[in-house]
C-alpha cells in the first residue's frame, strides 16, 4: 500500500538546480515520492507540491536559486492547498536566512535529508509550519536499491559513485555541506549500471565531488577498478568520467581509459589555477609544470582525448603576473574545453577573509580576457577534427530542415558543445548513434555530415581510431 494517506491524490513537481550530483539527489527524491504514491508531474500548474532543489556553491548559484524560489513562492500563493519545499545545499548552509527571505516556504531539507523527503512533503501538505528533519549531510549515500526517477534523456544517465569531499580547498563550502568523502561499494555501482543499461541507457556519466578519489576512504577498489568493471557491461556504449582531481590521475587509470573501448577518451580535471603560489593559497597541490606533465601523459596514451577544465580568476593574491602565468599555462596546455569563474568569497571559508582581495572589476576583466583567450584555443582544437569521422549520439532536431543536434565522445551532456549533423533528412531517431564526417568547426560546436555507410564498427575507441 502506498504511504502517505492522501499522497495518491497529490501531485509533485520539481525544479532541480546546480550540478549533475544535485540532479541525482532530485531523481532519488522523485523515486521515493513515486514509491510512496505521489503523482509526478512536469507541469507545475498541475502540482500540489513543488520541490526546489537548490545549489549554493557560489554567489551565481544562489542568485539562480533566489530567482527560482521567488517564482515558486508566486506559484505557492496562486493556489489553495499548495505546499512548497526547499531542498539542497542552500538550506543546509543558510536555513535561518532562507526562512527570513522566504517565509512562504513550508519545509526545508538539506542533502542528508533526502531519505526523509516523503515525511517532509507530507508535513508540508499538513501545513504544520516550516520543518527541518534532524539528519545531517554526512549520513546519506544512495545505493542500487533506492528508487530513482531519471530526469535525463532515456539514453543517458548520471551515476553518483561517491558523496562528500576529502579535500579542504580554502574557497569551498562543499565539505561542510556534504560531509566526509564516502564511496559506494563497487558491486552497488555495477548493479545500478546494469539496471540502467537494461532500461535503454547507453551513456553512463560517473560523478562525485572527486571521482578520482573513489575508494580512497575504503582502501578497496579504486576508480580504475570501477571503470574496468563497468566497461565489462555488455550494453554500455559510453562511459564518461567527470570531476577528477589533477594530482590523483594514476598511470593505471590512464591505462584503463586508453584500453577500454567503451570508456570515452574524455577527462574533466578542474585545475582551478596554474600559478604555484595561488594554488597554495587555494589549498591545492600541483603547479603548471606538473599539470602539463599530466596532460602530456594523457595525450601520449590517448592522442584524441578531450580534456576539460575550469579555473578561478580573481582569487585573493592573484596579481597581474600570476594571471599572466595562468594564461601562459592555458596556451601551453591547449585544452579542448575550459571555463572560468570569478572568485566568490563564501562565508565561513578561509578565502573570504584573506588579504589581497582582488577588486570585482579587475576579476571581471580577467574573466572576460580568459574566456576570449580560451575561445581561440577551443576553435583550434575543434578545427583538428575537420575531415575526420566521429560517432554522434543524436539528441534533438536542429534549427534547419534535415539538421540534427547530437554529441560526440568529446561532449559531456549540457556542459560542452554539440555536433550539428546536416543532410541527414528525417530518418534519424533520438538516441541513435550515427557515423559522421566533420565538415566545419566553430568555437564550441562541430558541423558534420552523416556517412551513409560506416566502414568501421562504431564502437571503436576514439583514441585508437585515428579517423575519428
Amino acid at each position: 500500500m502506498p504511504r502517505g494517506g492522501r499522497s495518491q491524490a497529490r501531485a509533485v513537481g520539481v525544479v532541480s538546480l546546480g550540478c549533475p550530483k544535485n540532479l541525482v539527489d532530485t531523481e532519488v527524491m522523485l523515486g521515493l515520492l513515486g514509491e510512496a504514491g505521489f503523482r509526478l508531474v512536469s507541469d507545475t500548474e498541475q502540482a500540489d507540491v513543488l520541490l526546489v532543489n537548490t545549489c549554493c556553491f557560489i554567489a551565481q548559484a544562489r542568485e539562480e536559486a533566489t530567482e527560482a524560489l521567488r517564482e515558486a513562492v508566486q506559484w505557492r500563493l496562486a493556489g489553495k492547498e499548495r505546499a512548497l519545499v526547499c531542498a539542497g545545499c542552500w538550506p543546509e548552509m543558510e536555513a535561518p536566512e532562507l526562512r527570513t527571505m522566504f517565509p512562504e516556504v513550508d519545509a526545508y531539507m538539506g542533502p542528508g535529508d533526502v531519505p526523509s523527503v516523503v515525511s517532509v512533503v507530507e508535513r508540508a501538505l499538513a501545513a504544520s509550519g516550516p520543518q527541518r528533519p534532524q539528519a545531517r549531510p554526512s549520513s546519506f549515500l544512495y545505493d542500487e536499491t533506492v528508487p530513482r526517477v531519471r530526469a535525463t534523456a532515456p539514453w543517458t544517465a548520471y551515476v553518483k559513485i561517491a558523496d562528500g569531499c576529502r579535500h579542504r580547498c580554502r574557497y569551498c563550502v562543499i565539505p561542510r555541506l556534504r560531509g566526509r568523502y564516502r564511496s559506494r561499494p563497487l558491486r552497488s555501482i555495477v548493479a545500478e549500471a546494469r539496471r540502467l543499461c537494461t532500461e535503454g541507457v547507453r551513456e553512463l556519466n560517473l560523478v562525485a565531488q572527486d571521482t578520482t578519489a573513489y575508494g580512497a576512504d575504503t582502501g578497496k577498489a579504486d576508480i580504475a577498478d570501477l571503470l574496468a568493471a563497468l566497461a565489462g557491461i555488455e550494453d554500455t556504449r559510453w562511459l564518461r568520467l567527470l570531476y577528477g582531481f589533477p594530482t590523483a590521475v594514476t598511470p593505471r587509470l590512464i591505462e584503463v581509459m586508453a584500453g577500454e573501448k567503451s570508456v570515452c577518451k574524455y577527462l574533466d580535471l578542474p585545475f582551478q589555477h596554474a600559478d604555484r603560489e595561488v594554488l597554495r593559497r587555494m589549498g591545492r597541490p600541483g603547479d603548471a609544470q606538473r599539470y602539463l606533465g599530466l596532460i602530456g601523459r594523457l595525450r601520449a596514451a590517448m592522442p584524441d582525448i578531450a580534456i576539460r577544465s575550469s579555473f578561478i580568476v580573481g582569487f585573493p593574491g592573484e596579481g597581474e603576473e600570476e594571471f599572466r602565468r595562468l594564461l601562459d599555462f592555458v596556451e601551453a596546455a591547449q585544452l579542448d574545453r575550459a571555463g572560468a569563474f570569478r572568485f566568490s568569497p563564501e562565508r565561513g571559508t578561509p578565502a573570504a577573509d584573506m588579504d589581497e582581495q582582488v577588486p570585482a572589476n579587475i576579476a571581471q576583466e580577467r574573466y572576460h580576457e580568459f574566456m576570449v583567450f580560451q575561445q581561440r584555443i577551443s576553435l583550434a582544437r575543434n578545427q583538428r577534427w575537420v575531415g575526420r569521422e566521429l560517432e554522434v549520439l543524436v539528441e534533438a532536431p536542429g534549427a534547419q530542415k534535415g539538421e540534427w543536434i547530437g554529441r560526440s565522445f568529446r561532449d559531456a551532456p549540457e556542459i560542452d558543445g554539440t555536433v550539428k549533423v546536416r543532410g541527414a533528412g528525417a530518418k534519424l531517431k533520438l538516441g541513435q548513434f550515427v557515423r559522421c564526417r566533420v565538415v566545419a568547426a566553430e568555437p564550441y560546436d562541430l558541423v558534420a555530415e552523416r556517412l551513409r555507410q560506416a566502414t568501421r564498427p562504431v564502437t571503436r575507441s576514439p583514441g585508437r581510431d585515428r579517423r575519428r
